[in-house]
C-alpha cells in the first residue's frame, strides 16, 4: 500500500524504528471469493442468448422433462445474488424473457417464483401469487395424505428433489407478501418429519429420493432438513405460547421438529455423509449444504467450516473462462456456474449478529428463530434491505483449546458486531470462553443480553460475570441515552428497561433483565409491546453499528496477542501516551489498533503495546512518537513542558485528537499547544501538503468520513469531508498534528453513535499518516 524512500530506511535505523518487510501479501480468502463471483458473473452474462434467455440446446435441465426456463431461471438467480441489479441489461432481458413463461413444472414455477421474489418489482406480484396457487394444486397427496410434489401438475410421482424446490417457491412468496395458510406449513413439516428414516441404521436421521427409498442420501438430508427450518419459522405462532402482555413463553423452547432436526444433523455428522465431492450432482449439493448452513445459522455443519471449506472447493475448480462444469443434474455450465455463484454469494453475506451457544445442549436457543427476524427487521428498516444474515457462534467448541484458538475465534467472531446472549440458568463460562467474551468485548464487539422470560438466574449471572471480566457493575440505561433514539425514538424507556456497562466512552454491553425474545420470535410488529420490542432491537443495533453495515463473511480480522510484546527485539517503533488529568484514555486500545493495523498493511516492525507516560518523566526523550487524547479539561505548568518541547524539537511529533470531538478537551489542547510553542499556532494543514500525499501514503487522501455537528442542533451523521487536521511545524516539519474531531475512539471501533468524529476507516488513514509522516519525513 505505501512507498518508502531511502531516507525512510536510513531514518529507522537512527532512532530505532521499524524495518519494511518486502513480501507480497497472500490475497485473502474473503478477496478470492469476491473475484471468483466476478469471473463466474461474466461467464454467465457471455452466455445470455440474443432473445435474453439461458436456455441450452434442449431448454432441459439434466434433460428431465418439465424444466424449460429452468437454466434462465438459475442463471437470474445467481446475477441477482451476486449484486447485479433487475435494471441491468441482461438481468432486465431475462426477466422480460422468464415473464412469458407459462407454470408448466415444478422446478421451474419454484425458480421462478424465487426470481421474481428476488427481483423485488411490483408488476411481477400478480404472477408470484399465480405461481404459488399453482404449486399448491401440484401437491401430490393420495387420500389426503401429501407425499410431495412430482414434476408437473399432480405428478407424475413425488420426490424431495421437488418438493424442494416448490417449497423453496412458496417460502420466496410468502416473503414477497402472498397470503399463504398456516396449515400448509404445518403439513409440510409433517410431511418432512414422518417420511425421516429411522430404524434403518446406518441411514436413521436423512432422507432418501422419495419417501419409499430407505437409503439416505445427502442431497435429500439437507432438502428436508431446510424444510424443516423453514416450515418451523413458519408454523411456529402459538407454538410456545406467548403471554403478549409479559413476554413469558408457557412452553419455552417447545418445538415439535426439535428432534426431526438434531436427527438430520446428526445423520450429517456420521463419518463419511457429509462432502464435497459426490462425483455428480455436486453444484446442486454445494447449493444445499449452503441453503442448510444459512437456514440453521449454524457456521459448521458435521464439524466443517462448510462456507470456507465450500469457497476453496468452488475457487480450485473454476475453469480460466469463470465458469464451473459438472455431471448429472448439473451437467450443464451454465447451471453449474449457476449453483456455484449461489453458494458463494449467498454464503458471503455480511453477518449482523452472532447467536451464542453455551452451557446445556439447548439452554441457550430457548428460542430458535428470533435472531432470523430481528435481522431481518435491521436489513429493511436500518440497512436499505441489504442482505444480512445471523449465525450460531459456538462457544462450547473453545473447551481444552489454547490461547491460540481464542485469538483465532475472537477474529472469527468479530466479523460479527453483535454478539446476543441469553437463557434461563446463570452463564457459568468456562475460563476461556470468558476470555474469549472479554477479548471480543475488548476488541470492539457489543454485547445484547437478555434473561430468557424473564429468569432472574440468568440476569444475576450475567450481572457477577460482567464484574468479573471487567471490575466494573451493570448500571440502569438512563433515559436520555442514545440506545433510545439511535433509530426510533422510544419515548417510554420503563417499559424495557435495561442496564449497560461502558468502556471508554461507549457502552459495550447491553442487558434486558425484562424478556424481549418472546415477541422476536413471534415475529409480532403489531402489538404495542411487540413493536417497541423490535424498535428497542434496531436502536440496540443501530447504536452498535453507527449504522455501518458488517463486512462480508471471512473478512479476515487479525487479533494480535499482546503477551507476545515480551518477547520483541529492541528497536521496534513504539508509541508513548501521554498522561494528564483531562481523561488521559477513554480509548486504551487505539494506539494498539493503529500499531495491529500498520503491522498488517504496512509491514512495519512495531509495538502493540503503548507506554503510559508523565509529560515530566525522565523517560520522554527515549520516545519520538506521542499521543494524546482525552475528554476532559487538562492543563500543564509551563515548567512541565520543557522535556516534550525538547523532544518534538529534535525529530519529535506529537499526534493528538478530542475524544468524540470533546469541547472541553479541544479547549485545553489548543491552550496547551500554544503554551508549548508561543511563536507558533495550530494552523489547517493544507490538502496538498506531504501529509495527505500519494506519495507518503500509497493514494492520497482526498476524503474521509467524519461526524460533524449539523446546524439546528440536528443529530450528527457520518458525511465524506476533507481531512481537517491542524497542525504546528517547526523547521519546515510537522511536529503537532492535532484532529478536533475522534480519532481514539473510532480507532478503538467504539464511537458512539453521537460521538462527534471520525469512522473507523478514516481515522487509520490519518493516524496512520502521523506515523508514516514521522518514520519517512520530506
Amino acid at each position: 500500500m505505501w512507498r518508502y524512500s531511502l531516507s525512510a530506511v536510513i531514518l529507522v535505523l537512527v532512532v530505532g524504528g521499524p524495518a519494511f518487510a518486502q513480501e507480497k501479501p497472500k490475497e485473502q480468502l474473503v478477496d478470492q471469493v469476491k473475484n471468483s463471483i466476478d469471473r463466474g458473473v461474466r461467464y454467465l452474462r457471455q452466455q445470455q442468448r440474443p432473445n435474453g434467455s439461458w436456455e441450452g440446446a434442449n431448454g432441459l435441465i439434466g434433460g428431465l422433462q418439465f424444466t424449460q426456463g429452468g437454466q434462465t431461471c438459475l442463471a437470474l438467480l445467481a446475477l441477482l445474488t451476486a449484486g447485479v441489479q433487475p435494471n441491468d441489461p441482461a438481468v432486465a432481458a431475462g426477466l422480460q424473457w422468464l415473464r412469458q413463461l407459462p407454470p408448466q413444472g415444478t422446478y421451474v414455477v419454484g425458480l421462478q417464483t424465487m426470481v421474481l421474489a428476488e427481483a423485488r418489482q411490483a408488476r411481477d406480484k400478480q404472477q408470484i401469487s399465480t405461481n404459488v396457487d399453482w404449486l399448491l394444486r401440484a401437491r401430490v397427496a393420495p387420500g389426503g395424505r401429501l407425499i410431495g410434489w412430482g414434476y408437473g401438475t399432480g405428478g407424475p410421482g413425488a420426490d424431495f428433489s421437488n418438493s424442494q424446490y416448490a417449497l423453496l417457491g412458496l417460502h420466496a412468496g410468502k416473503q414477497a407478501g402472498i397470503k399463504i395458510d398456516d396449515s400448509v406449513w404445518t403439513t409440510i413439516q409433517d410431511f418432512y418429519m414422518s417420511n425421516q428414516i429411522t430404524n434403518a441404521q446406518p441411514n436413521n436421521g436423512g432422507w432418501g429420493y422419495t419417501v419409499n427409498d430407505r437409503n439416505a442420501r445427502m442431497t435429500m438430508t439437507c432438502a428436508g432438513l431446510c424444510g424443516l427450518y423453514i416450515c418451523g419459522s413458519e408454523a411456529k405462532e402459538g407454538e410456545q405460547k406467548l403471554n403478549k402482555q409479559t413476554g413469558v413463553a408457557a412452553r419455552c423452547g417447545f418445538y415439535r421438529d426439535n428432534d426431526a432436526i438434531q436427527n438430520g444433523l446428526n445423520w450429517l455428522s456420521r463419518q463419511g455423509n457429509f462432502s464435497f465431492r459426490l462425483g455428480q450432482h455436486e453444484y446442486y449439493n454445494i447449493y444445499g449444504v449452503e441453503r442448510t448452513g444459512r437456514l440453521s445459522g449454524l457456521r459448521f455443519l458435521a464439524g466443517r467450516d462448510w462456507y470456507r471449506e465450500g469457497c476453496e472447493f468452488l475457487i480450485g475448480l473454476q475453469g480460466d473462462d469463470g465458469a464451473w462444469q459438472g455431471r448429472g443434474i448439473d451437467g450443464s455450465s451454465v447451471i453449474s456456474t449457476s449453483f456455484a455463484l449461489l453458494f458463494l454469494s449467498k454464503g458471503r453475506t455480511p453477518i449482523l449478529m452472532s447467536k451464542m451457544a453455551w452451557g446445556r445442549a439447548d439452554e441457550w436457543n430457548n428460542k430458535h428463530h428470533d435472531m432470523k427476524y430481528v435481522v431481518e427487521y435491521a436489513s429493511k428498516n436500518l440497512f436499505k434491505n441489504l442482505p444480512l444474515a445471523w449465525q450460531v457462534f459456538d462457544a462450547r467448541r473453545m473447551d481444552g483449546t489454547k490461547r491460540e484458538k481464542v485469538l483465532e475465534e475472537v477474529g472469527e467472531l468479530l466479523n460479527s458486531p453483535i454478539l446476543f446472549i441469553n437463557g434461563h440458568e446463570k452463564p457459568n463460562l468456562t475460563n476461556l470462553q470468558k476470555e474469549m467474551l472479554k477479548q471480543y468485548i475488548e476488541e470492539g464487539g457489543f454485547v445484547l443480553a437478555e434473561a430468557c422470560c424473564g429468569r432472574e438466574e440468568f440476569a444475576k449471572g450475567f450481572r457477577e460475570l460482567m464484574k468479573e471480566l471487567f471490575d466494573k457493575d451493570m448500571t440502569p440505561l438512563p433515559p436520555d441515552h442514545g440506545i433510545y433514539r439511535a433509530h426510533a425514538v422510544i419515548s417510554d424507556p420503563s417499559m424495557f428497561p435495561l442496564e449497560r456497562l461502558d468502556l471508554g466512552c461507549k457502552t459495550v454491553v447491553i442487558l434486558s433483565p425484562k424478556p424481549l425474545a418472546g415477541w422476536w420470535e413471534e415475529n409480532d410488529q403489531k402489538s404495542a409491546k411487540g413493536e417497541l420490542a423490535f424498535r428497542l432491537a434496531g436502536n440496540i443495533i443501530a447504536y452498535a453499528t453507527n449504522m455501518v453495515p458488517p463486512q462480508p463473511r471471512l473478512h479476515h480480522v487479525a487479533v494480535l496477542d499482546t503477551k507476545e510484546e515480551a518477547k520483541l527485539p529492541r528497536g521496534f517503533f513504539k508509541v508513548a501516551q501521554i498522561r494528564h488529568e483531562g481523561d488521559w484514555q477513554p480509548a486504551p486500545n487505539a494506539m494498539k489498533n493503529l500499531m495491529a493495523h500498520l503491522r498488517e498493511d504496512a509491514k512495519l516492525d512495531v509495538a502493540l503495546q503503548t507506554e503510559p507516560i508523565s509529560i515530566t518523566s525522565q523517560k520522554m526523550a527515549d520516545f519520538k512518537f506521542l499521543y494524546m487524547h482525552g475528554r476532559r479539561k487538562f492543563e500543564f505548568a509551563d515548567a512541565d513542558l520543557k522535556g516534550v518541547r525538547w523532544d518534538l524539537k529534535t525529530g519529535g511529533l506529537l499526534l493528538a485528537d478530542a475524544c468524540c470531538g470533546s469541547k472541553e478537551f479541544d479547549a485545553a489542547f489548543r491552550q496547551f499547544a500554544n503554551n508549548l510553542f508561543p511563536d507558533a499556532k495550530l494552523e489547517p494543514i493544507p490538502l496538498n501538503d506531504y501529509l495527505y500525499s500519494k506519495e507518503l501514503n500509497g493514494t492520497p487522501i482526498t476524503s474521509v468520513k467524519c461526524r460533524k455537528v449539523k446546524l439546528g442542533g440536528v443529530a450528527p451523521e457520518l458525511q465524506d469531508i476533507a481531512p481537517e487536521l491542524l497542525g504546528i511545524k517547526q523547521k519546515g516539519r510537522w511536529v503537532v498534528i492535532y484532529s478536533p474531531y475522534d480519532l481514539g475512539c473510532a480507532l478503538e471501533k467504539r464511537p458512539s453513535s453521537d460521538c462527534i468524529g471520525h469512522d473507523h476507516e478514516s481515522a487509520l488513514k490519518l493516524a496512520g499518516a502521523a506515523v508514516l509522516y514521522y518514520l519517512n519525513p520530506k
